[in-house]
């Protein structure tokens, strides 16, 4: 992130209530639906509210980037007539998927609040209605998925049990035969799937005939191609 990008996020005085190294912890203002819809979208992942708020901003980046004026507008009467607040430590990686575009002179805080609203109204996840158990276990999968994963985590803030649970929730692309056939330069990883995604790596695992660890690998790998593209 650039000086002047900094200086465009420090200072906004409405936004930002403190920074810590490249973590601005911004309070973003949420209805009491797309509240309780991220808690219930967490809770079939196994993770936190936050780490559900920063995987939505993640994986929607550019999809809506699009949205108007207007239908921000529309979201933010929302949030005026009744919100609260959560407060989400944000990487200058996520921060810089957001930067230089249409915010009609709106502040970070509320472009960010009104954006993931409409996102959540936008989208349709899977969910529960309380947080469900998590299975830990480990796994064999590449070095360069755990390097992957490694990195992405530090770059986002996001957490392993995230995208591995959510990369299972994806539509199925089989791997290669060269690419699962590789067998060299694997470690053991340790990894914690919900019963639904342990569920249906076994479930796709007997569909393919491919290790359950090469299933979980691609998806991954999938979803991590697509969040960078």
């Amino acid at each position: 992130m650039d000086k002047n990008t900094l200086f465009q996020w420090y200072n906004d005085a409405n936004t930002i209530v403190w920074k810590r190294g490249v973590l601005l912890k911004i309070g973003l203002l949420l209805t009491h639906e797309i509240y309780q819809e991220l808690e219930k979208r967490g809770h079939y992942l196994g993770i936190s509210k936050t780490s559900t708020v920063l995987l939505h901003l993640v994986l929607y980046a550019t999809q809506f980037k699009e949205v108007t004026k207007k239908e921000l507008e529309h979201e933010l009467d929302k949030i005026e007539i009744s919100h609260q607040q959560l407060q989400v430590e944000m990487s200058d990686f996520i921060l810089l998927k957001y930067d230089n575009r249409k915010m009609y002179l709106l502040t970070v805080r509320k472009y960010l609040s009104a954006y993931l609203s409409y996102v959540v109204h936008q989208t349709n996840w899977k969910s529960e209605e309380k947080s469900v158990f998590k299975v830990v276990s480990t796994t064999s999968l590449s070095q360069g998925a755990v390097n992957q994963l490694a990195s992405f985590r530090e770059k986002t803030g996001i957490p392993n049990t995230a995208l591995l649970n959510y990369a299972v929730t994806l539509d199925y692309r089989a791997p290669s035969t060269e690419w699962a056939s590789k067998g060299t330069n694997r470690v053991q990883q340790g990894i914690q799937l919900t019963k639904s995604s342990s569920d249906r790596v076994k479930e796709l695992s007997e569909e393919t005939g491919y290790p359950k660890n090469i299933v979980l690998e691609q998806q991954l790998i999938k979803l991590l191609e697509d969040i960078v593209n």
